[in-house]
Order: C-alpha cells, then structure tokens, then sequence
C-alpha cells in the first residue's frame, strides 16, 4: 500500500493510488503544508512510498520524490554543512549532528550520506528508491551481492549502494506502512537497510498508471533476482584465507578471481614465479591480494615440495589452495593432500588431465589409442605378428583399426591447440606429428562424435547438483565434413541457454555427473566439453545466415540409437574467464567465487553462491534473464595492430559507431594493445582480438542475430609486416 504525503489535483493526478497488484486505495487530496519560516518543517518535495513483502527472505520499500512544481509551496533544501558520524546500526551512517534547523532534513542527509540523490538535488522529473531489507538476522556472504543480482536490470540503475560488509553480522528491522510515513521513518528505514537503488529518474509528466506499472515492473523483476538468493548465513563467517598457485597472466584474466576474493572476505595469497606482475608490493597490488609468495614453479619432481614450503613459511594460517592452471592441477591436489586442505582426490586430477585415460571412461575395446610418435603410430597399426596379445596390452597396444573420421590431440593440452580432425589414413601421421610436438607429450587417437557440442558448467557439493548450466557451441571450422586436417576446433561463439531438447539435458547432465562423481570429484566446479550423438536436433541455416538447431527429419535419425552424451574432456576449474562471463551475466552464478568457497570448505556460503534468477520465460531454462551469444573475434590477418585515429580500442570505436548495437552489447574486451603483433594462430588455434557479450530478451535467435551482426561490424586495423 502506498502511504505519505501527496500531491493535491496538481497535473491532472488523480487521487486512486495502487502499487499493490491486488489492492487499489483511494486517497483523499492532500497538498505539501506550507515551508515553516524557520526551515524546520516538511520535506520540501512531495513524496509516497510502498512496503513490499518481496519474498520470505527480503521486505523492499519504494519512495518516490515527486517534482517539486507539484508542491504547493517549495523551498530548496538548506545547506547541509554538517559532519556525519556512523553508529551500531548495521555500520550505516548515523543522524548528522546539527541543529534543529537541519533535522527534518534528515532523510536526505541520509541519502547524501550514501551517495545518492544528486549535488543539486534537481526536482525537475520523478526520483525513485528502493531499500532492501533482510528479513531475518544473518551474516553477510559477500560484498557486492546487489550488484551482482541486478547486473544487466531491463530498468535503468542510476546508483547502487550496498550498506554491509561481508562477514558482518545485519540485524533486520521490521517494517510496515506506518513506520514510513514520515522522514523521520524514511531515513531510520535506510539507515537499517542492507543496500539502496537509486532508479534513473522519470519524467515529471509520467502519469500516475505509468508510474504504478513502472513500481509493479521493478517489484517484479526484483522479485525474480533475489526470491531465491539469501545474502545472509544464518552461522558466524570466519575470516579465511586462500592461496593461488599460479597467479594468472594478467589483470583481464585474473580481475574476476580478486574481486570474488574480495567480496567474499577471503585473504587471496598469490604463489608464482619471481617476477610476476602482482609480486612488486604497490597499492594498486595490494588491492588484488594480501601477499605474494615467490616461487620456483618449474614443473619437475620437486615442485610440490617448493610450494609446499613457500606455504607453510607464511605467517598466517591458509585454509585452502587452488589453481586456474591446468597443467598445476595434479600438483596442487598433492599439495593440498599434504596439508591436509580440502581437494578432491589426486587421482582424480590424474586421470582427468589424462585426454587417453579420460577417454576410456567411456571408450569401447579398440576405439581409442595413444601414441608418442609416428613411428609408434605405425607399429601399431602394423603390430608385428611376433607380438602375443598380453604384449600389446603391457605395452597400451590392443588391437587398434582407425574409423574414420577420428580426432586427434594432445593428451595433455588445453583450450583446442593442435587438436585435429583426421578423415582419410594419409593425414593420421601429420596430425600425430603435430600433436606429439606440443607440450612433449603423446597423441590420443578417439573417434569423432559426431553431433552438437555442448560446455556443461557443474556447481557440485558432495556429489550433489547445486547448479548446472548447458551452453551451445555452433559448428566450428573442423566439424564441415569436407574439413582438412589443418581445420580447427576453436570456438566461434557460445550461446546460451542450451536450445538442446529437453531430455537431452537430462541425458547430458546426469551422465557427466556420473563420471565427475566415480573419478572422485564430490565437490568444486568443473568445466566439462561433450557431445550429444544422435541428437534430435542439428544445425541448419534458418535463413539469413542464421545457424542453429532446427528437429531432424527421421532419415537424420540413427536406427535404434537413442541421443547419448560422450565426454571431450574435463576440466577440474571453472571455465576461463571468457566463457565464465556468459554465466555470470545470463544465470548471476559466479563461478570463481564458488570454485573459493569450495577451496577453503566453505559448504554454507557455496551453496548460496550457486543460486541462479528465478527468471521464468517460454523459451528459455527457467533461471536465466535473457539469451546470451558470446562472439569470439578471430584475428582477421597476421601483422601489428593499430587503433582508429580517435584513440578508442575496436570494441569501443564499434559501440560509437553502431549506437544501434551498443544497448544489446553487455560486456566487450579488447585484447591487443596498439603496436602488438598477432597472427592468426596460436599453437594451431585460432588467435582472437575480442571477444563480446551480447543479449535479447525477445528470442535466441535475436540473439544470435545480434551476435553476428556484433561480428560482421567489428573493425580492427592490423598491418603486415
């Protein structure tokens, strides 16, 4: 109900007020009282407000500031050169200490007192708030909670202010209609709220029905972020402390890590190399991390020992250790055995940067081989008819006939480096050559499953399911079926929620967590890449050069084969900082700061880390706010990279010049720096210069629409050598 002082017949407002989807209150005309002489009385601007019970863990209350030509006598607030103080409630700004000329002043004092509201205080359209209330007593689980939950709001934010520090106790209060009906009530309710909204201001013409559809819109949408999203704990948060092995290349990779580290109140210890960018003990480094611990990270039999040391010699207590990288993934298991910090099992780790010993969890007898070198390769092909079958089986040699097409690839590697697609016999020895001479280690050869290729994100704690999300990856180069051996497996784009059927989610969801399960892997999260064989579905060209998934026709269809899901690889992390960026925005699940709550045994605080929206839509998995396509930008030729003459990088230069395109753009990362060489491979991948974000709330294909169109505009100025 809609309660406080308002406005007489001023612009043609009627006096029937409902904020209240089911209740409509009738109102009797009122007008602001007269200025006291003395600056001692009203507000000055005409203002209501509503308390809405959200949901059962949060109370909101809206206040709306009204034009102040709706005043029948307006005074611009007085000065306010007063000093504030902060007092126990909650850590928020306290009354200011002043005179009585400045006490009925106090709600916007305490607005200014968090930074909202502006410098002049223009009363020229309609200001609007919203103060969110806790409903129970708790703990804080994270800075930064709000901004996470409302990121990418269809309702423009002009300010967001978060009142609670992580791990501080919030004590609630209880609200009704009466306790807001005066400035007085208004500011003690903001003082004692968790965080306040400050909306862009609308227009002072909007009619009362448009400001009530505005109110039910923003109730609504706040409803969907937080009806299933605690910001408290209801246990006391001890403060930890966790270390990084590996401290991650640069401030675009590893900035989602620090900052979760900070909202989530947890001390971030970095273990590297001498002479890493975060080692120098400057300000700007101190905000990333508390320490830094020099290191010789070479990847021999004495590295978890020399980590093991550099940990235990710090001062302080460090309750969990984790690595991004994967080639440290075994080696921080072992070191987090030793020191008896939570991890999932070594061997676990073993067999899942192991791309031959990964692939036997589902591979039938013969299908999959692992060679060191070409020579190797031949023998096996042509086993000498002298060797017993004991012989080949002690030496990883069964009886091995090639079906074509087949991949080949690294057994250790990551990302898609010289991964191949081999379809005839003469290409098999190139792209074992090529595999080999990557990170010196063998090639596995394992069939080509052939069918839509799907990332699949898991929150797990102790086996069970806290969130789950499916991400389609469109058909690459190497997946035409002419493709040579020199095609490639990089990705182009990524779009999300998976358009899969239904019951191949479940298919998909259930066998990968089964797998995640049996190797040992209970808790953390894990990044898995697969492939739904005989799928339903399958990529077709909709018309306008949009590619995505359209029903198969029954002679598409296998006989008698059922949809199955079959493993690529697993990787024990989150998905890289790029591909996390989809999930963050699309489903509010941070994947870095849950795969920190699990470092450090934090059950409680990742459980509340893996809730997603609640967003329900025709069309869409119910939990995210919108489709998403993730753009990858390959480089378009090899040379130096140079910057339009406006100084701007392509993603910004792009958003200037295609004003149409900017809105639908949430997030675009530039990668090289003006005067950087780029070619166009990578260790046999392709080679990207940005990659960007963009959403639709109308459809997926509008999403993909304007994802290609994102790619078609995209302009970077690259010069040959």
């Amino acid at each position: 109900m809609a309660v406080g002082v308002l406005p007489g017949q001023a612009n043609g407002w009627p006096h029937k007020l409902s904020f209240d989807s089911d209740t409509e209150v009738e109102s009797p005309p009122l007008s602001i009282p007269p200025s006291p002489v003395d600056g001692s009385g009203a507000f000055h601007r005409p203002f209501f407000s509503e308390v809405v019970p959200l949901c059962d863990l949060y109370t909101i209350t809206h206040v709306i500031l009204l034009p102040s030509s709706l005043c029948t006598s307006y005074t611009p607030f007085p000065s306010r050169n007063v000093v504030s103080t902060t007092n126990g409630v909650n850590g928020h700004r306290a009354k200011p200490e002043s005179s009585n000329q400045f006490a009925s002043n106090r709600f916007a004092d305490t607005l200014t007192n968090l930074g909202l509201g502006s410098a002049e205080w223009a009363s020229t359209g309609v200001s609007v708030f919203t103060a969110i209330l806790p409903s129970t007593d708790g703990y804080v689980s994270r800075a930064g909670f709000l901004r996470l939950r409302l990121q990418d709001f269809p309702f423009p934010i002009s300010k967001i202010r978060e009142c609670v520090e992580p791990l501080r106790k919030y004590t609630s209060c209880k609200v009704s209609s009466a306790s807001v009906n005066s400035e007085d009530g208004l500011a003690s309710l903001i003082e004692q709220a968790a965080g306040v909204i400050q909306w862009a201001d609308l227009e002072a013409s909007v009619s009362i029905l448009d400001l009530q559809r505005y109110l039910l819109g923003l109730t609504q949408e706040l409803r969907d972020r937080l009806n299933n999203a605690p910001w408290l704990t209801s246990h006391p948060i001890a403060r930890k402390r966790v270390a990084l092995v590996r401290g991650r290349p640069n401030l675009t990779a590893g900035g989602p890590v620090y900052r979760a580290a900070k909202a989530l109140g947890l001390d971030l210890v970095i273990v590297d190399e001498e002479g890493h960018w975060l080692q120098a003990d400057t300000d700007e480094n101190r905000m990333h991390c508390e320490a830094f611990l020099a290191t010789d990270m070479t990847e021999d039999a004495g590295v978890v020992d020399r980590i093991i040391a550099s940990i235990t010699r710090y001062p302080l207590p460090i309750h969990g250790v984790f690595t991004l990288s994967d080639n440290f993934f075994v080696t921080v298991a072992k070191v987090a055995e030793a020191l008896g910090l939570p991890a999932s099992p070594v061997s676990a780790f073993e067999t899942s940067v192991d791309k031959y010993r990964s692939r036997l969890l589902q591979d039938s007898p013969g299908h999959t081989a692992r060679v060191s070198s070409v020579e190797e390769l031949q023998s096996l092909l042509l086993p000498s008819s002298s060797s017993s079958s004991t012989d080949l089986l002690n030496n990883n040699k069964p009886a091995f006939t090639p079906t074509y097409p087949l991949i080949v690839k690294p057994t250790k590697g990551w990302s898609s480096e010289c991964v191949s697609k081999v379809t005839c016999p003469a290409d098999l020895p190139a792209a074992v050559a090529k595999a080999t001479a990557r990170h010196g280690s063998a090639a596995v050869i394992e069939p080509f499953f052939d069918g839509p290729e799907i990332d699949v994100n898991f929150v797990l704690l102790d086996g069970q399911v806290l969130f789950c999300e499916i991400a389609d990856e469109p058909p690459c180069q190497a997946d035409a079926r002419d493709a040579g051996v020199d095609a490639t497996f990089s990705p182009e784009a990524l779009t999300l929620p998976s358009a899969l059927p239904s019951e191949e989610q479940v298919i998909a969801r259930e066998t990968l967590r089964d797998i995640l399960v049996k190797l040992g892997f209970r808790t953390g999260v894990f990044h898995v890449e697969a492939r739904m064989v005989n799928s339903n579905v399958e990529y077709k060209d909709l018309g306008g050069g949009v590619v995505d998934f359209v029903p198969k026709q029954e002679e598409g269809l296998l006989p008698g084969e059922k949809a199955a899901c079959k493993l690529v690889e697993i990787n024990a992390r989150p998905p890289g900082y790029r591909v996390s960026v989809p999930s963050r925005h699309t489903y509010g699940v941070d994947f870095f700061a849950a795969h920190m709550l699990a470092a450090v045994g934090d059950a409680e605080r990742l459980r509340l880390a893996a809730r997603s929206f609640d967003h329900a839509c025709e069309g869409r998995t119910r939990g995210t706010q919108y489709w998403s396509r993730l753009v990858y930008v390959p480089a378009p030729k090899e040379g130096r990279v140079r910057w339009a003459s406006s100084g701007l990088s392509p993603c910004e230069e792009l958003k200037r010049r295609r004003p149409d395109l900017k809105d639908r753009i949430v997030v675009a990362v530039d990668y090289c720096a003006p005067g950087e060489k780029v070619t166009m491979y990578t260790d046999g991948a392709r080679t990207y210069v940005a990659h960007l974000l963009v959403c639709s709330r109308v459809s997926r294909r509008d999403a993909i629409e304007v994802g290609d169109e994102v790619l078609k505009a995209f302009k970077i100025d690259i010069e040959g050598d």
